[in-house]
């Protein structure tokens, strides 16, 4: 199983929720506001200066669930126009 943390513009959670659907993903954190700074989605700070928020998800995922988030992902950032997303994988050695 693969722990994957994915930090997103809150404007993409709807995107997301009907990709774990379709690929059977019913157990997830969701973190609904999360602060930060990156190269691909610039600055969201929830502030007049740095507006935007955005959203964590924590999940632990089966191979073929892995590689469907990981593939829409990759071709997400591919877009010329889009919000900021990241993708950060651990393998997950223990789950109680």
């Amino acid at each position: 199983m693969e722990f994957v943390m994915l930090v997103c513009s809150a404007t993409l959670q709807e995107d997301l929720e009907k990709l774990f659907k379709k690929n059977l993903i019913t157990g997830y954190t969701l973190l609904p506001t999360v602060y930060g700074s990156g190269r691909g989605g610039g600055t969201r700070l929830d502030t007049e200066v740095w507006p935007g928020v955005n959203v964590m998800y924590a999940l632990a995922l089966e191979p073929r669930q892995y590689k469907a988030v990981k593939d829409w992902v990759e071709s997400y950032r591919l877009l010329k126009t889009r919000e900021g997303i990241k993708l950060f994988s651990l393998a997950l050695k223990e789950m109680l």
